[in-house]
């Protein structure tokens, strides 16, 4: 919950012009390194957030509402805030080293290879806008935006937290990046945006790269929240406003960083309107509208407090807490509603094979909840290239539940019937670690093969000879 307090305070910031506000924005939200002015800025803004937490004060008053939280969690978030102090200590480096070195075990050294595996063997088919040389920087250093090659010499101190573990024995929080380190941040803000110049070819190579959609669709928000008009690019072909945010893939490439952005530059980035007539106005959100943090362990908490009763016309459900598509579930929705849940159609960690099992289940559970599946709903969201998004859109009618509910139940006991009598156990729900113990599956080249392609090519530093290990254990 704090980092989401942070982004929208960046995003609201009236102190920001456009274009800054959009880099620090992106730099916060997807790099684990920042620059020293970035650093300093979420330092500065700690006050602010406290302030706002504990008093009500500031920008987000009117946005956010903290009404929902206990004192106990508010507490929590404000010992948060406070640890992205400069003064605080944090390896990021060396948290996100060991973070890597645990996921790929004793395939770390080749590590490039298998990262360059995923690349050519996924994400190249489902998006190629996301450029090989981002991705492979972004999995190794957790560089995802580059800043016009500035140096990014301070710890993004947003993306450390605490994690449960043991040690000797005892149960213990540890600080540390338990953030991603698979996927990547291009998928939520890189990948799809209402330009299709974005996505122009030249002898068959994209011409933008997944940084500039990105920078196009935050530029884009903070410009139609301003002035109630949508952003269009303009006709030339230049980056927004004639000059690029990022050299795109110049990244590690380039003996001299910049080390400050000029004193003018700056200035000019401040000065910058929005481009409406009349000239820059203020960022606020629409009128009527609230965000309101709730702090649960589980959604099953809200089942019995009546205020939750009936209440929601949309839930948005993330393929992490597809778990929560419980028949209960259906007691917070309103007569009709709708569920949008995502899939695992773009997850790395799962083979094809597992992919189709847990959409299929999740399709399955939906059903369970009352909902039915509005596959042509499906089809209307497509990327650049056609390539679906991985939303399963799910309708919720109270009148027409209870058949679709009974239905799906007597199918789940006669599936688990049947694996009874195999001796097999039942899957217990459609989350990614259920499906990834559960796997059987793996696309990627045996271990067998690839030492066999080793000793046949003899591959330099550079090569892309790919390397398979041991079963995949968990989901990062």
């Amino acid at each position: 919950l704090a980092r989401h307090i942070l982004l929208l305070a960046i995003f609201f910031d009236e102190d920001l012009g456009p274009r800054e506000c959009t880099e620090i924005f992106l730099e916060v939200y997807g790099n684990t390194m920042l620059r020293k002015q970035t650093s300093a800025y979420v330092h500065t803004k700690v006050e602010d957030l406290v302030s706002f937490l504990t008093n009500g004060t500031g920008v987000l008053a009117g946005l956010i509402d903290v009404a929902s939280l206990k004192f106990k969690e508010r507490d929590a978030i404000e010992k948060v805030f406070k640890t992205w102090l400069e003064d605080v200590d944090c390896d990021m480096p060396a948290w996100r080293e060991k973070r890597m070195r645990t996921y790929f075990e004793d395939r770390y050294d080749y590590r490039k290879n298998l990262i360059d595996w995923d690349y050519s063997m996924s994400v190249k088919d489902w998006a190629e806008i996301i450029h090989s040389k981002l991705f492979l920087w972004w999995r190794q250093d957790g560089t995802a935006f580059e800043i016009r090659d500035a140096k990014l010499p301070q710890p993004n101190r947003s993306l450390a937290s605490y994690a449960e573990g043991k040690e000797k024995g005892c149960s213990k929080l540890k600080r540390g990046f338990w953030g991603d380190i698979v996927q990547s941040p291009y998928w939520s803000l890189g990948v799809h945006a209402d330009e299709p110049r974005l996505f122009k070819k030249r002898s068959m190579q994209h011409q933008k790269t997944c940084q500039h959609v990105a920078e196009f669709n935050i530029y884009g928000m903070l410009h139609e929240i301003a002035t109630g008009e949508r952003f269009k690019m303009p006709d030339s072909d230049d980056e927004i406003y004639g000059r690029s945010f990022w050299s795109g893939l110049s990244h590690a490439d380039t003996s001299e960083k910049i080390e400050e952005i000029a004193e003018e530059e700056s200035q000019s980035d401040r000065l910058d309107t929005l481009g409406s007539v009349g000239g820059r106005k203020k960022k606020e959100p629409p009128a009527g509208f609230k965000i309101h943090l709730l702090q649960l362990e589980d959604i099953s908490q809200l089942y019995n407090k009546k205020k939750y009763a009936n209440l929601f016309d949309l839930m948005l459900v993330s393929n992490q807490s597809t778990h929560s598509l419980k028949p209960e579930l259906s007691s917070l929705l309103r007569p009709r509603a709708a569920i949008v849940c995502e899939g695992a159609d773009f997850m790395l960690n799962l083979s094809k094979d597992d992919r189709a099992a847990f959409n299929t289940r999740l399709v399955e559970l939906g059903a369970e909840v009352g909902c039915t599946h509005d596959e042509e709903k499906k089809k209307e969201y497509k990327l650049f290239n056609d390539k679906q998004m991985p939303y399963y859109f799910l309708t919720f009618d109270r009148a027409a539940a209870n058949p679709i509910m009974e239905a799906a139940a007597a199918r789940r006991a006669e599936r688990e019937k049947a694996l009874e009598a195999e001796g097999k156990k039942a899957p217990t729900d459609a989350s990614l670690e259920q499906t990834l113990s559960d796997s059987k599956t793996d696309d990627r080249p045996t271990e067998e093969q690839v030492k066999a392609s080793v000793s046949e090519e003899a591959p330099e530093e550079d090569g892309t000879v790919m390397l398979t290990g041991k079963d995949r254990k968990s989901v990062v």
